[in-house]
């Protein structure tokens, strides 16, 4: 049954049309028949027609605009024009505008109504299948020129990510810079990449704490410095440690209120975990895998560019360290052979005017009595025997101590100490030193100081060689001065001397072996470098402690020694009754 809407006006016409399709089959055909184009369309809207026979010629519509607004209200149903005018250039306007075919009143029979009919059907079926084919064809046709386009864009953001990649690899594979290595990856990575922020974090040895040491930021406040516990987040820092990349999204970075979602990848290589990139993008956003794989083989050429840095940096460290135990041997030899040589040169050179002197006094006393002049003068050769010995064995007993206390077998003999006494005998010996280069000597002590309980030996060598350190470089009018202090717990004496100071670079060497401060000495007494060295290894092995102090024209070392009074004997942990 073919179902046919009948658009016309005239009854008689509309009954003729009837008629005739009736006379071609009564039972193919059922025809609706309404008057107005208006009817026309709440009927398309409602029920599903075949055909529409249609005039053009209405009360509420006339010619092309009849066609175009039905063929509006339904697109997809053919339309066969039936009209009384016999206009052709009509008739080819609306075959050009989509109707299936025109046809005039009164020129066509049952047959051939009913044939235009099932051609205009048949048409319309053909050309709606070639429009959906062409459809399909314009689909799959955007598809694939999508499919080539986004190829094309993945090919070309694989070309810029190997252009990143081995610029990167350039800058950082022959750097021996820690930092710069860093910072260029950071830099070329969130350039490359366009991201808000990117930076890198080093790890501690222990794997406790990851500290951010560099960044390239667009859009997020500064986070270089900042320090983050391990341990608080172990659902990201398990998978770094594993050598695992993690894309994740906090809920708040830093100030910014918006979420971010955050790529972090392990700087990672066969020793362990060196440190992290992480990278930001907008909420919402996400690293592909492109990205995500870019940023691991950036990272894999930082971990060993890194590790090639610090493996070049500790083998220069170990050259200066070579170095400078190259110069020291040096200055121990230098200065060792001068302070043996000298005492030796004098030891010589005395005994041979001693020789002389005998000779002549023997002389002398064959013929008369010896002039007073030769004992004077054999006085004072044997003096300077004496000092020179006295020099030499103070340089072999100072070297020999230090060997006895680096070896640790240097014993602790403890005996009580009236400090209030034994320290104005201590430096006697150096007062006509003190007056005779115009310097002051001041001593500071409790009166109510009570005996303490050290090792005489050990204590008298410290202070001797600080005081002696301290008359070496005071300038004449300045002051030295000696001052003990006690607490509960320690015992004080500091030696301190006006008018120089010591470069803070220096503090650090002052106790080293062998090291002399360059510096001007006003009096040429030279020396070893092994005085302050013996004073902290004395120190150390009773217990204590010293510092070196040097600021406001004024230089001051404090050795701070355990207390304990000569009554707790029993009770030191010097004290060994074995």
């Amino acid at each position: 049954m073919t179902h046919i809407l009948l658009v016309e006006d005239h009854l008689g016409d509309a009954e003729l049309l009837q008629e005739i399709l009736s006379l071609v089959s009564a039972d193919r055909f059922h025809i609706d028949w309404v008057q107005r184009v208006s009817q026309a369309l709440e009927c398309l809207g409602e029920v599903g027609f075949d055909v529409v026979l249609l005039d053009l010629s209405l009360p509420d519509s006339q010619g092309l605009e009849t066609l175009m607004r039905v063929q509006a209200a339904a697109p997809t149903v053919p339309i066969v024009v039936l009209t009384g005018s016999n206009d052709q250039q009509l008739a080819i306007a609306a075959v050009r505008n989509g109707a299936q075919d025109y046809l005039v009143k009164g020129q066509l029979d049952g047959a051939g109504i009913s044939r235009a009919i099932y051609y205009a059907i048949e048409r319309k079926q053909t050309l709606e299948q070639l429009r959906q084919s062409e459809e399909r064809f314009q689909a799959l046709a955007a598809d694939r020129d999508a499919q080539v386009q986004e190829r094309t864009r993945q090919l070309q953001q694989a070309l810029e990510f190997e252009a990143t990649l081995k610029r990167i690899m350039e800058k950082v594979r022959d750097s021996l810079d820690e930092s710069q290595i860093l910072q260029t990856a950071v830099e070329e990575l969130a350039i490359g990449l366009n991201v808000d922020y990117c930076d890198a974090a080093l790890y501690d040895s222990a794997l406790r704490l990851a500290r951010v040491c560099y960044e390239y930021s667009k859009n997020y406040p500064s986070f270089l410095g900042r320090v983050v516990q391990i341990a608080d987040t172990p659902e990201i820092y398990s998978q770094l440690l594993r050598a695992q990349t993690v894309q994740f999204c906090p809920l708040v970075i830093g100030s910014a209120p918006d979420r971010a979602a955050i790529l972090a990848t392990p700087i990672f290589d066969e020793s362990g975990a060196i440190g992290d990139l992480c990278l930001f993008k907008p909420a919402g956003d996400t690293f592909s895998e492109p990205e995500s794989r870019l940023v691991q083989q950036v990272a894999n050429q930082c971990a060993i560019a890194v590790r090639q840095a610090r493996l070049y940096q500790a083998a220069q460290a170990q050259v200066r360290e070579l170095e400078r135990l190259n110069r020291l041997k040096d200055d121990f030899l230098s200065t060792v052979s001068h302070e043996l040589r000298t005492p030796v040169a004098n030891i010589k050179m005395a005994a041979q005017m001693l020789e002389i002197i005998h000779t002549q006094h023997k002389s002398a006393s064959e013929t008369a009595k010896a002039p007073a002049s030769l004992l004077q003068r054999g006085d004072r050769y044997i003096k300077i025997l004496q000092t020179e010995c006295d020099r030499e064995m103070k340089l072999i007993e100072t070297i020999l101590n230090l060997q006895r206390l680096d070896a640790g077998v240097e014993s602790i003999e403890l005996s009580a100490i009236n400090l209030q006494q034994w320290i104005p005998s201590l430096i006697a010996p150096f007062e006509p030193l003190v007056q005779k280069q115009q310097q002051r000597l001041r001593l500071d002590i409790p009166s109510t100081l009570p005996p303490v309980l050290c090792d005489s030996g050990m204590l008298g060598r410290i202070l001797s060689e600080s005081i002696e350190n301290a008359c070496k470089y005071t300038p004449p009018g300045e002051e030295i001065a000696i001052a003990v202090q006690r607490d509960r717990q320690h015992l004080r004496f500091q030696v301190s001397n006006t008018g120089v100071e010591i470069p803070p670079e220096e503090l650090p060497h002052i106790f080293d072996k062998f090291y002399r401060v360059p510096s001007t000495d006003p009096w040429k007494h030279g020396g070893t470098g092994l005085g302050l060295a013996l004073v902290r290894k004395l120190t150390e092995h009773l217990g204590g402690t010293i510092q070196a102090t040097s600021g406001d024209s004024k230089t001051s070392f404090i050795v701070e020694l355990p207390w304990r009074s000569a009554t707790d004997t029993a009770n030191s942990p010097l004290f060994n009754p074995e």
